[in-house]
């Protein structure tokens, strides 16, 4: 029987936190879900905490040499192939979902025909898992979010859920997947509720890839030395 929800993680080198996404996962109240894991590579303890985990709901794959940051929405529609779920649910190799998350997705897409993909509002935590901020999202019209995806991304990416509908990342920045999704003539909504909670990485892609010079995480974002295992 195909599972309700397919939670999709790519992980790169990710020993410090995936063992914490993991457990966020596992701890749902929402029970129906495959959880797939797509290992992009890594070349340190990754694999190994995966597969310490017996779960069977878990299925990973290991995709062999990294291909970079530019080509990660090959490992995204690596996972995309093979989820089985009604419903894609997205979390980051160092994020958290909180306990209910799936159940609460799950309720609005099932009561929510017209909606393709929905995000929702996050706790922002430190790499030690203390909150420092909260991201509210608003319930904005469907014309009105358009614009904001427009010119900007109002979207979390490790709070998003939606359809399985064989849509694929045209590129590795998300915002071009939701391009995609509105392409296609499909809805895209943000949830009022706290789903997940989002990690300042100072090892992440955001700290190697994006620009920080306006990010008013910039600082947690620069602690190397504290990261370190």
């Amino acid at each position: 029987m195909k599972p309700k929800v397919t939670v999709l993680t790519t992980v790169y080198n990710g020993e410090r936190f995936i063992m914490e996404t993991i457990k966020s996962v596992l701890n749902q109240t929402f029970e129906d879900f495959e959880y797939i894991i797509v290992d992009d590579g890594s070349t340190d303890n990754t694999a190994n905490i995966i597969k310490s985990f017996k779960d069977k709901r878990i299925k990973y794959y290991y995709r062999g040499k990294n291909e970079g940051y530019f080509k990660l929405q090959r490992a995204i529609n690596f996972g995309l192939k093979k989820a089985k779920g009604k419903y894609i649910a997205r979390i980051d190799a160092d994020d958290l979902c909180c306990p209910e998350r799936l159940q609460i997705q799950f309720d609005f897409l099932e009561s929510n025909q017209d909606i393709f993909l929905i995000g929702s509002s996050v706790n922002i935590i430190d790499k030690d898992g203390n909150i420092i901020n909260t991201i509210l999202k608003k319930e904005y019209p469907s014309m009105l979010l358009k614009l904001r995806i427009a010119i900007s991304n109002p979207i979390i990416h490790s709070s998003i859920m939606f359809r399985n509908k064989g849509l694929e990342y045209p590129w590795h920045n998300e915002h071009f997947f939701y391009f995609n999704v509105l392409i296609n003539g499909y809805q895209i909504k943000n949830m009022k509720e706290i789903l997940t909670e989002y990690r300042i990485n100072p090892n992440g892609l955001m700290k190697q890839y994006a620009d920080l010079s306006k990010n008013k995480y910039k600082e947690l974002y620069l602690e190397w030395k504290n990261l370190q295992l």
